[in-house]
């Protein structure tokens, strides 16, 4: 390896190493009240709907915040905006209207859609049976692929927001000592480790 190039490599590295924190900071940045919130991946409809299918796969517990509460469908927004690509954006876009066109939507829009109306569709994909979810997965049911994202992208952002992580989460800013044979229980009081 000459040395242009190993000066080169490390200069990537360095670079990789400063983008992490910052697609980090998109999460820390979603500080918007959720009644003025303004979409900008996608549309007001489209952002009502996925905050009412985010508060009810996350919801607010005695013990913790609901997703709303932590901004996670402002995240995902800002996510889809700032990191796809437009092939993956096209796609993710396609996914979202396959959840739209499923939902029952009146002719009078999405402000007159009811907690049930969602439940309805979260239950048909979301609890369904295993041999059910496999005849999805088998049809490539562009609905429940979508629920299942929208789902795992919720709870990775919920799971990475700063409140769950230093309020909810076991939280050591500066770990001490490694203590390697201990359980979870002793070691944290049963939570699992933010991030």
């Amino acid at each position: 390896m000459n040395r242009r190039n190993a000066l080169k490599n490390i200069g990537l590295t360095l670079g990789y190493t400063a983008v992490l924190p910052s697609a980090l900071s998109i999460l820390q940045s979603c500080k918007t009240e959720t009644e003025i919130w303004t979409p900008q991946f996608f549309s007001v409809d489209e952002g009502v709907v996925i905050q009412n299918l985010v508060d009810l796969m996350l919801p607010t517990t005695k013990n913790s915040p609901g997703a709303l509460e932590v901004n996670v469908p402002e995240f995902i927004d800002l996510y889809a905006l700032k990191v796809y690509d437009a092939e993956k954006a096209k796609k993710y876009k396609e996914e979202i209207q396959s959840i739209m066109n499923e939902i029952a939507i009146p002719q009078t829009g999405v402000a007159d859609l009811k907690k049930e109306d969602y439940d309805i569709v979260l239950s048909k994909y979301l609890k369904a049976s295993k041999e059910e979810q496999k005849q999805f997965v088998q049809t490539k049911n562009i609905v429940f692929q979508a629920l299942i994202d929208l789902r795992n992208q919720a709870i990775w952002a919920f799971k990475n927001s700063e409140e769950i992580g230093e309020n909810v989460l076991a939280y050591d800013p500066i770990p001490g000592i490694q203590k390697g044979c201990i359980s979870v229980n002793e070691a944290t009081g049963g939570k699992a480790w933010s991030l």
